[in-house]
């Protein structure tokens, strides 16, 4: 009897969000992503293939990005990126790229593109952006490894579309800012995505605390050893009065 009934609400809540917004129920995203390059400083490739009945020459796809606190995206960068093809992109946080991941928050980013139809009838979104982990605090390599995985986690996928929202997706519609520059917002239609691989991830060394005395001890020898030449050095060189 429970299963049944669950069965029917399920069925209801299916037929009405096919008779709320048909375009939404239609639609759906693929999300693959790639880190590319070494160390600190990447960049992050997104590739979106959407499959929808509807044309969506009109559309404008929105990619939702929420970066942890041990990553970010710079913004002068991202307009630098722009003016080679890169995409439009609203960040509304300041960002500052000096602070270790203890003391960040995490970033929100959002870029817009129009959608490319394929061969094949599905519509293409590729964007490759700068992307950078920060430092992260220091811990002991005898307790904890001395790797920390940084996960970037697949984006949200939206639609805006001329010919598509109004009141007959009212109830579906989600505020989210507006392009190119976002300081308002707009309505988005979500998009159910998926994807078949699992979230890119940057490994990040961090510093050994149980080094510690051996570093202290061998800054100070090589810095007083320094300090002592260049003492040495003023001495057999001043030049002498007359």
């Amino acid at each position: 009897m429970v299963s049944q009934l669950v069965a029917f609400v399920v069925t209801l809540a299916s037929t009405s969000l096919a008779s709320t917004c048909p375009m939404v129920q239609k639609t759906n995203a693929q999300v693959e992503r790639r880190l590319l390059n070494e160390g600190f400083h990447r960049d992050l490739e997104t590739t979106v293939f959407i499959s929808s009945p509807e044309n969506l020459q009109s559309c404008i796809v929105l990619i939702k990005d929420i970066f942890p606190s041990g990553s970010y995206v710079d913004p002068n960068q991202l307009r630098f990126n722009k003016a080679f093809g890169g995409p439009d992109f609203h960040v509304p946080q300041v960002i500052n790229v000096e602070t270790p991941e203890h003391q960040s928050p995490r970033v929100f980013a959002y870029f817009f593109k129009r959608a490319l139809r394929m061969e094949d009838g599905r519509w293409l979104v590729n964007m490759t952006i700068p992307v950078h982990f920060r430092y992260h605090r220091a811990r002991s390599g005898a307790t904890y490894p001395l790797e920390v995985p940084v996960r970037l986690q697949h984006p949200a996928v939206f639609l805006q579309c001329e010919e598509a929202g109004g009141e007959i997706c009212r109830p579906l519609l989600q505020l989210e800012p507006c392009p190119p520059s976002g300081p308002e917002l707009c309505e988005w239609l979500p998009v159910h995505t998926f994807s078949t691989t699992e979230a890119v991830m940057g490994l990040i060394p961090v510093g050994n605390t149980d080094s510690l005395d051996t570093v202290l001890l061998a800054t100070t020898s090589i810095t007083a050893g320094a300090t002592l030449l260049i003492l040495a050095a003023l001495t057999k060189n001043r030049i002498p009065r007359s």
